[in-house]
């Protein structure tokens, strides 16, 4: 038998020297679950070991998959072959651009060919079909002739037609695939080099090295010799990479947000072109007004929020395409701010707090809020308005009642959602004058949980 190598290094990955395309039963033990080895003609060649054929993937500036390493080797060995093995996880890869670059290049090559592949699915297809529709015409729409002679060889025609017919149409899902991965390959480039995925992908690298640095403080001094050289590889690659990706944003001249670049009141453009604006700034995100309100009009204001689109929400730095000043704004959209100041809202009040802790949830038709005193727990469920969501900002003159009941907990088996019930002093809670937001029915149950049932609770 043949000696075969196994060589990873982290410039050019797992690759198997000594084997070729057909070698006897190493296909198929490299190619099985869990060595998952693929084969290919453009390997680089070793100066030593030769021409390789099968590679690992995803292995290039990575750590030896010892697992499929060692099953790969295991199996070769079974089958008689002398197997060498050779790890080196020290020496950091080099040149991160040109890796990229061949990346780039390969998806260029795959856009070409699932093209030209594309194309003669395309072309067999339509040969099939027309040749079907030549049998067809030639036909004429004549019938089966049930008890003649030429009865069954008319049914296997048709027969036959049947089925090339349905070879025709599984060749054109067939191009539709090959369509779809060539225009994925197409844009590769563009997928990798967009702006918004390049600044996650610039936060990932630091919060890895972040993480490895934690780790060399806490528990480097335990660590060996060879374990510090492969993190030191880690690191060299990762700050090689997080340079390329930062040329990148820059010589697109995406300017990358902060915290720094907002202040509370200004306006940001994301997805659908409206401006939305901030309400808070957070170290990862802004929180903005009207995020997803596609209805609510070209400016989204935090006094204009409405039952609908509810509280402002966050919105992370690599998704804002633009930024103006309140002042900006209001030069640019000076008839959208008018019509904003012609109809002002009433103020969303604040949710008011007690000694007893109310849990509030928002249910499909309504809200419901929990509370328990003992043990009794209290559900109290307020059904929303018939118009409640058609009205955008005038208030609801007759918001209903808080239904209140209670049930008892703590001895009831498991396999019981509730325990048994218990009678309420007030179970159906008036609300009184006319609600505009979800917290003015809030703050009234509020008041009614205080009067009667914080005396209870504290006792």
């Amino acid at each position: 038998m043949s000696r075969i190598t196994i060589r990873h290094n982290r410039q050019l990955g797992t690759l198997v020297y000594g084997t070729y395309r057909g070698m006897s039963g190493v296909g198929k033990a490299l190619t099985q679950w869990p060595c998952n080895f693929r084969g290919s003609e453009n390997l680089p060649e070793d100066d030593e070991l030769g021409d390789p054929f099968w590679y690992l993937p995803h292995s290039r500036r990575r750590r030896a998959d010892t697992y499929k390493i060692d099953s790969a080797v295991a199996r070769l060995r079974e089958l008689g072959h002398d197997t060498d093995v050779e790890i080196d996880d020290t020496t950091p890869a080099v040149d991160f651009a040109g890796f990229m670059e061949e990346k780039y290049d390969r998806a260029d090559d795959r856009a070409a060919y699932q093209q030209y592949m594309a194309r003669r699915e395309f072309w067999t297809s339509d040969t099939i079909r027309a040749a079907n529709q030549r049998t067809y015409d030639m036909l004429n729409g004549q019938p089966i002739l049930v008890g003649h002679h030429s009865e069954h060889r008319h049914r296997r025609l048709l027969d036959r037609l049947w089925q090339r017919e349905g070879k025709a149409w599984a060749l054109y899902d067939k191009a539709k695939h090959h369509i779809d991965r060539a225009t994925a390959a197409a844009n590769f480039r563009a997928y990798k080099e967009n702006p918004g995925t390049t600044q996650r992908r610039i936060l990932g690298i630091e919060t890895d090295l972040r993480r490895i640095g934690k780790a060399l403080e806490q528990h480097g001094d335990r660590w060996s010799d060879h374990a510090l050289a492969i993190t030191r590889a880690e690191i060299v690659e990762k700050l090689e990479e997080l340079d390329y990706w930062w040329r990148v944003l820059d010589e697109a001249g995406v300017h990358v947000w902060g915290p720094d670049d907002f202040a509370v009141g200004d306006f940001v453009a994301w997805a659908h072109g409206s401006w939305h604006e901030v309400a808070r700034i957070n170290p990862k995100s802004v929180s903005v007004a009207g995020l997803y309100d596609t209805a609510g009009g070209r400016i989204q204001t935090v006094s204009a929020l409405t039952r609908r689109n509810c509280r402002p929400q966050p919105l992370p730095y690599d998704k804002v395409i633009s930024h103006l000043t309140a002042a900006q704004a209001r030069e640019q959209y000076p008839e959208l701010f008018a019509n904003l100041d012609a109809a002002p809202v009433r103020p969303r009040p604040s949710k008011k707090r007690g000694s007893v802790k109310l849990d509030h949830h928002r249910a499909a038709e309504g809200e419901r809020w929990e509370w328990r005193v003992g043990d009794v727990e209290y559900h109290a469920f307020w059904r929303h308005p018939q118009n409640w969501w058609r009205g955008e900002h005038e208030p609801v003159t007759e918001p209903g009642i808080i239904h209140v009941t209670a049930y008892r907990v703590g001895k009831t088996p498991t396999f019981v959602s509730r325990g048994e019930p218990v009678e309420v002093a007030v179970s159906d809670v008036a609300i009184e004058g006319d609600i505009a937001w979800v917290e003015e029915v809030h703050n009234q149950l509020r008041d009614h949980v205080q009067t009667h049932y914080a005396d209870r609770a504290a006792a």
